[in-house]
């Protein structure tokens, strides 16, 4: 496993008319008028047996009356508040209360009190999760990456370890999916990767409590074939054919992996050639890559291996990786010191992890010294998508950054010497203009350094020293001197 629990589901749903179930502040009130998808279209979906609940972001649940009324208030989940969600083949939802009748209607005029399913009972589902995700088939228990040819996504991994691990999941304006590739191809129905996408490259996504199954316009099911687990979509779909385990894939954050090189050495932290962690290879390859793991109740981290290890700090101060994943304990905890460019870790001892001349890591000094220093590199990121409380970040005609937009952008991120540089799908660089707006126009890249947080969340801080924050407005500047929610960004 890859260290992280499926995703839960969030989502926004659009009518027929294009717009938006909305979810007022004021009196839980609810309507059909939201022009994009922010913080006040977006719903929560947690299922029980064959029914399932809706949550608005207010944490009230979708209720449907006995005399068809459609509200957004209701405290706790009960049989008024019971659906059951009818995909249709087009991948729109029709939504059916436990009495039978279709949610639906337009503006202010909302209602459960129709048996036809007529347009305006059917929702497109927009999910409002972050894009980037690592996918695992249910199955197989193996997680989908870029072929080693690069001309096909197969599903072979046992731990999801590098960029190609990661795919980005791409709404399409008719409601459908596409699924990108580490180098921005998008898989097709017949395995092929296409670098536009088109009607082959488009499926329906069917959610089956934490499970999704991808069904292709041709109505056939993805599923993975042979030793590699060839992605392919083969299994017919309904009405003749409802998806199996061997269809079912579950989605999971992307944790942060890095390659750590020592300050004083220059060489990367291995584990190559033994089970004791050393600063000894000049390098990068799998053995030089670990996964950070957080965790969120003492703001520690765990450092997961590419064999499924961890680094553990042993009676006599030294870092081996023989631990396995069940035994995760305080010995495999670590505090990470962000400083800029360069971190230090502290181990469960108290000490400083530090490299010695022969290049063992050892944790046994007290005080924080050159010998202490790593610089930091995350390598499976090399696509950026910024979201934080108010929506993602994105691009302006004027060149100038927001951070409400309803659909994600996609940056480049170059992380050299623990700094990074970042740019547009026009080859324009992010720099910190006038006020301290970050903007995307230039010719060269000002250097943001990275703090990682739990829950997939980063601060990003800016050459002023100032945390890059956003608005509810939009507004995206370095500005930020606190680590709130204005300055948190899911990566």
């Amino acid at each position: 496993m890859s260290g992280f629990s499926p995703l839960d589901w969030s989502f926004g749903l659009r009518n027929a008319n294009g717009l938006y179930l909305t979810a007022e502040v004021f009196g839980f009130a609810l309507n059909c008028s939201g022009k994009a998808m922010k913080k006040k279209q977006i719903f929560f979906l947690e299922q029980k047996g064959e029914k399932v609940f809706i949550k608005s972001h207010l944490g009230r649940y979708l209720t449907f009356k006995a005399d068809g009324k459609f509200l957004a208030d209701a405290v706790e989940p009960s049989s008024d508040e019971a659906l059951t969600i009818e995909a249709q083949e087009d991948g729109r939802w029709a939504l059916k209360t436990a009495r039978g009748y279709y949610a639906g209607g337009s503006q202010d005029a909302l209602d459960a009190y129709t048996k036809e399913l007529k347009a305006d009972r059917l929702w497109v589902v927009q999910l409002a999760m972050h894009p980037q995700v690592c996918i695992q088939n249910v199955n197989r228990k193996r997680y989908v990456h870029l072929s080693d040819a690069g001309d096909t996504l197969v599903c072979d991994e046992d731990i999801p370890w590098g960029s190609d691990a990661m795919i980005t999941v791409i709404f399409l304006e008719s409601g459908k999916y596409a699924l990108q590739a580490d180098n921005g191809k998008y898989l097709s129905d017949s395995s092929e990767l296409k670098p536009v996408i088109d009607s082959s490259c488009s499926f329906t996504i069917d959610f089956f409590q934490k499970m999704v199954a991808f069904r292709s316009s041709s109505n056939k099911y993805l599923t993975a074939l042979g030793a590699s687990g060839l992605l392919k979509a083969t299994k017919e779909g309904p009405p003749k054919c409802a998806p199996s385990v061997d269809e079912f894939f579950l989605f999971e954050d992307s944790q942060p992996q890095f390659k750590l090189k020592s300050k004083t050495s220059g060489l990367f932290a291995s584990i190559k050639t033994s089970i004791e962690l050393k600063c000894a290879a000049s390098t990068c390859e799998d053995t030089e890559i670990f996964q950070f793991e957080p965790n969120t109740q003492t703001d520690q981290w765990s450092f997961r291996t590419c064999k499924g290890l961890f680094w553990s700090c042993q009676k006599d101060g030294s870092i081996q990786t023989a631990t396995k994943p069940s035994a995760q304990g305080p010995s495999e905890s670590f505090t990470v010191q962000w400083m800029g460019p360069i971190i230090a870790l502290v181990a469960s001892n108290g000490n400083f992890v530090s490299v010695k001349k022969n290049g063992q890591c050892v944790a046994l000094s007290s005080v924080l010294s050159d010998e202490c220093l790593f610089v930091y590199e995350i390598v499976n990121r090399p696509k950026l998508v910024l979201r934080g409380e108010n929506g993602f970040v994105g691009p302006l005609p004027s060149g100038g950054l927001e951070c409400n937009k309803s659909t994600p952008e996609v940056f480049s991120l170059h992380v050299s010497a623990g700094y990074c540089k970042i740019s547009g799908r026009d080859g324009k660089f992010w720099k910190v203009g006038a006020e301290s707006k970050v903007l995307a126009n230039g010719d060269e890249p000002d250097l943001f350094t990275m703090e990682f947080m739990g829950n997939s969340k980063l601060l990003l801080k800016a050459p002023n020293g100032k945390y890059v924050q956003g608005q509810q407005n939009g507004s995206f500047a370095a500005t930020g001197t606190a680590k709130d929610g204005s300055t948190l960004w899911e990566y």
